[in-house]
């Protein structure tokens, strides 16, 4: 989940290596560090907090040199702070590391044994450790690093500098992103494309257990038997751009207002003309439909699944599984044959994700694993035997958005598609959800042009002990999505519950200081949803009704109406969506917190 960078070349690579942290601060924030290789020393400047703080430090100790490594921090093993930090050091090496090495215990153990001397809580402080014992024992670089990899169990991205070979980068990845990039700055390591996108023009997606060499002159690249690799390059998308938050006060302000340009983009490249197409994912239109289909996704991609249930289960009438990835592979899931997996996720290094997956294809490998996925070049795709891209652009605000807007819309769109291929829907009823898919795009424009009535519910939220969220059918899923919201970035428990199960438990809760957010469009079983409703208000509690019915049929009694435009069977979670968005966006500002990087969160959880 932490950021790695690591940059050689013939130019000082402090300022390079600072822009590339900046761009993958996302990653991680509990503090940051770099370490460079210059006139045989290695010199390492961490600090604890945000990268400014590291950028303050280096104002007085700057980091010259051509060759180094970078990190910003999300913490797994020990706590947040300059101790902590990395690059980790021995006498002759330093690494920076993401992952989790699951025996640090007894590595640590066997190291003090040996007089290593251990000054920080984490498990990465091992890596280097290790590596100076065999580099200490005459081994060559090469067979120290390739030693020190075969002792880790777990998962590990890392790059690394050594003493002995000056002007180098080593690297490793077994179960944790990195990469390798080229361009005018030299050669890179790194965790994330975005970290290199305005420095590099070439990218190599390193494999599981890939390891290596990288030098100003080029990289030798090692699979886990330490046979050669032919490195395989492919150009680099340039998104630098992307990744800045213009006039926006926020990164998660700015990819809201992005949803209707996403939505568009969508609808262009895979509905064009009206003929629903997925040129990257074959599986959906040749062969038999499956018998049924297993969706696997993470936090708000789960919730992004469990509205596509509805949609599927309806028109396809088959079995259509929903399941959180870091609970599929521990039941010991049926499978069976005739299965298609579909996995979610922004990133596509979601490490739940990722063995989900890997469990899925090896019990049944002659199954069809589709993943839908914001990084074409990520582990997930390159593991799955299809791909839907979400073309929702970088996206840097922790909590997602505009990525769950382009989930819900390629969802849609498969749906429709299989529908069409199912014969359970007409061409004529096709174009006419094609038609309101199109037509909420102007929709979502509205209800953004008119964010700032949002503002009107804050005094709602003022001395709250939290926040309960009602929907039924594709709202109840959307319910889930606003409480995680409103937790995500405001820190007020909140929680999300299907309309009908309330007085199954959650209406013990209710009373004056509770909000309850009532999802209530027409195309949802609105009059029990009403019903609900009422059952809220006769227990005292502030009541927002997020509705598109006509403002003459609103109840006259409701605390305050988000009045949506109306759409569809598909659309209408596309439009709903919005003003929960900009409801926990509104709240976290009116409480202070900070927004796009909300405490104990990072945006790609790339460890278990």
């Amino acid at each position: 989940m932490c950021g790695i960078i690591g940059i050689c070349g013939g130019k000082p690579v402090q300022q390079m290596l600072l822009g590339a942290l900046r761009r993958m601060e996302y990653r991680g924030y509990d503090s940051a560090g770099i370490c460079v290789a210059e006139n045989g020393a290695l010199h390492c400047v961490k600090a604890a907090g945000k990268l400014e703080c590291l950028r303050e430090r280096l104002r007085d100790e700057p980091c010259p040199g051509r060759t180094g490594i970078g990190h910003t921090r999300w913490a797994t093993h020990g706590r947040p702070g300059e101790i902590n930090a990395h690059p980790h050091r021995s006498a002759h090496a330093a690494i920076v590391h993401n992952g989790i090495i699951e025996n640090h215990g007894a590595l640590r153990t066997m190291l003090e044994a040996q007089g290593c001397r251990f000054v920080s809580e984490t498990d990465s402080e091992v890596i280097p450790m290790l590596l100076e014992q065999h580099l200490a024992e005459g081994d060559e670089p090469a067979r120290a690093w390739k030693r020190m990899l075969d002792a880790l169990k777990g998962a590990y991205a890392i790059a690394g500098l050594i003493h002995a070979d000056a002007g180098a980068l080593w690297f490793a990845r077994r179960g944790s992103p990195l990469l390798l990039a080229r361009g005018e700055a030299g050669m890179m390591v790194a965790s994330d494309a975005l970290a290199v996108a305005d420095i590099a023009d070439e990218v190599m997606y390193l494999r599981e257990g890939e390891w290596g060499r990288c030098s100003a002159g080029g990289c030798e690249v090692f699979d886990e038997a330490g046979l050669p690799v032919t490195p395989i390059w492919e150009p680099l998308q340039q998104v630098a751009a992307q990744a800045d938050k213009g006039s926006y006060r926020h990164f998660m302000e700015k990819e809201i207002h992005e949803q209707p340009d996403v939505l568009r983009r969508i609808l262009d490249v895979y509905a064009r003309d009206g003929d629903i197409a997925f040129s990257e994912a074959p599986m959906l239109t040749q062969g038999p439909l499956p018998a049924r289909i297993v969706m696997v996704a993470c936090g708000t991609s789960y919730h992004a699944a469990l509205t596509a249930r509805y949609w599927l289960e309806r028109y396809l009438q088959i079995s259509v599984e929903v399941d959180v990835a870091s609970e599929y592979r521990y039941r010991n899931p049926v499978i069976g044959p005739d299965t298609l997996l579909i996995t979610l996720s922004q990133s596509g290094e979601t490490a739940d994700t990722l063995e989900a997956v890997r469990l899925f294809k090896s019990t049944t490998p002659d199954n069809a694993a589709l993943s839908i996925c914001n990084v074409a070049g990520a582990s997930l795709p390159r593991e799955s035997d299809g791909l839907i891209r979400l073309h929702a652009g970088p996206e840097i605000g922790v909590a997602s958005t505009k990525a769950y807007m382009a989930q819900l819309a390629v969802l849609a769109l498969l749906a429709l598609l299989l529908a069409r291929r199912a014969g359970a829907m007409d061409e004529a009823a096709q174009q006419q959800h094609l038609a309101e898919l199109r037509r909420s795009v102007s929709g979502i424009e509205a209800l953004l042009a008119d964010a700032g009535s949002v503002r009107l519910l804050i005094p709602l939220f003022s001395g709250v002990h939290g926040a309960l969220y009602l929907g039924r059918g594709p709202c109840y899923p959307l319910a889930l999505e606003g409480a995680l919201k409103l937790k995500e970035i405001s820190y007020l428990h909140a929680e999300g519950y299907a309309a009908g199960e309330m007085k199954h438990g959650p209406i013990a809760l209710i009373d004056s200081n509770l909000p309850v957010i009532v999802i209530a469009p027409r195309q949802y079983h609105l009059d029990k949803v009403l019903s609900n409703l009422r059952e809220v208000q006769a227990r005292g509690a502030k009541v927002i009704l997020l509705t598109d019915m006509d403002r003459s049929a609103w109840p006259p009694d409701v605390d305050h109406v988000l009045h949506l435009p109306e759409g569809d069977y598909f659309s209408t979670p596309l439009l709903a969506c919005v003003p929960l968005q900009l409801l926990a966006y509104e709240v976290a500002l009116a409480k202070g917190t900070d927004v796009d990087q909300p405490r104990n969160l990072a945006k790609s959880v790339t460890v278990e």
